[in-house]
């Protein structure tokens, strides 16, 4: 696959159809190692109504042709919040789970949180390798890790790049939209 360029935008309630058919597409043990459990479509689709565009955030990766490669969840709610994130496996390996993640660091430290947690099954290599990266302490406690990172609070510097950055994706988005909406379908007949 071609490197793709990684642009982070925030997702909104209109795009919780391309959310849940991002979510559609991870195989089992993506789904396990993501939610805990192999979810089936049906539970996925309802995990996907439930969500809170409100509360939560979704940040998320997109190819051009505007399917969400990647996306990092931050479950805000009473307490520390949380961090989940999937990728599609043709994308791994290409600093994507590690530009979310970052992001999102950055993010809450905008929204003036001072710790995140991830939790997520021990035998989760790729997410544990974020944590260690990201220097997060992580505690395990038998088939179950909790990361958890304090976070220094947001600087000007932090604060002009998060806007910055949120403009970017604005711009490619918009031309990704206006450009996806004038060109013709690929077809899936050959």
């Amino acid at each position: 696959m071609n490197q793709i360029s990684i642009v982070i935008s925030r997702l909104t309630v209109h795009d919780r159809a391309a959310l849940g058919r991002h979510f559609l597409a991870l195989g089992p043990g993506d789904r396990r190692l993501r939610f805990g459990s192999s979810l089936a479509d049906a539970g996925l689709r309802a995990f996907v109504r439930s969500l809170n565009f409100n509360r939560d955030e979704f940040h998320a990766v997109r190819n051009t042709e505007l399917r969400i490669l990647g996306v990092v969840h931050i479950a805000r709610g009473p307490g520390m919040p949380e961090l989940g994130l999937s990728l599609l496996e043709p994308v791994r390996g290409q600093g994507i789970g590690n530009a979310l993640f970052a992001h999102a660091v950055q993010r809450l430290r905008v929204l003036g949180d001072r710790e995140v947690y991830v939790r997520c099954l021990a035998e989760n290599g790729a997410m544990m390798h974020l944590a260690r990266k990201h220097g997060m302490e992580i505690a395990k406690d038998g088939s179950d890790t909790e990361a958890k990172l304090k976070l220094s609070p947001a600087t000007p510097e932090t604060m002009i790049t998060e806007w910055w950055q949120s403009q970017q994706a604005a711009v490619v988005d918009s031309l990704r939209r206006n450009l996806h909406s004038v060109l013709p379908r690929k077809s899936s007949r050959r």
